[in-house]
């Protein structure tokens, strides 16, 4: 009797385990599909460059050595990247619009870089079109988790009720503001 306990107990263990792997195999896959939304958005950093405070690596043969960089070298890297990091936030900003009708700056904080700036859609799905109810509950459905998108779920998570009243009201006027244009 007592190996039979035992066996089942064995099994539920062994079950749980399976249910758990699994589950977190699924995480993993949704986890990965966010990391090639964010390749594709251009929204990750450049792995491997040299960070202003560790110098450069070298190192071509035998193991790799950190060299030190003299403190006006790492100035004018940060100088001429910083001027280069604006001139192509003026150019995104300036390509993003062409064409565009007036957005809220949430919208454009939170929706436009995968809803696009009129809401026809990229990497995220179209939402111009969709009425006010629609929106709303979605947005909601979104921020408590009743749908699964852990992009959505990680933009809407800090935004209160009367900003996703806001943006629910903005896109369903997207429309009307397509045909006036």
């Amino acid at each position: 009797m007592i190996k039979h306990i035992l066996a089942l107990l064995v099994l539920v263990i062994t079950a749980g385990t399976f249910w758990n792997l699994v589950s977190t195999d699924k995480e993993i896959d949704a986890l990965g599909k966010v990391d090639e939304i964010f390749r594709k958005s251009d929204l990750l950093v450049e792995m491997g460059k040299k960070s202003a405070s560790s110098g450069t690596m070298s190192g071509t043969s035998g193991p790799l050595t950190m060299i030190d960089s003299s403190s006006a070298l790492v100035e004018d890297e940060k100088d001429k990247k910083a001027e280069v990091d604006d001139k192509l936030k003026a150019l995104r900003e300036k390509a993003g619009n062409v064409g565009a009708f007036e957005v809220s700056i949430l919208y454009k904080s939170k929706c436009a870089s995968c809803h696009g700036v009129n809401g026809e859609g990229g990497i995220g799905s179209k939402i111009t079109g969709l009425t006010y109810d629609s929106v709303s509950q979605s947005l909601k459905d979104f921020k408590d988790g009743t749908k699964k998108n852990y992009v959505m779920y990680g933009l809407l998570q800090n935004l209160n009720d009367e900003e996703l009243e806001t943006l629910s009201k903005e896109i369903a006027e997207f429309a009307q503001k397509a045909k006036a244009q």
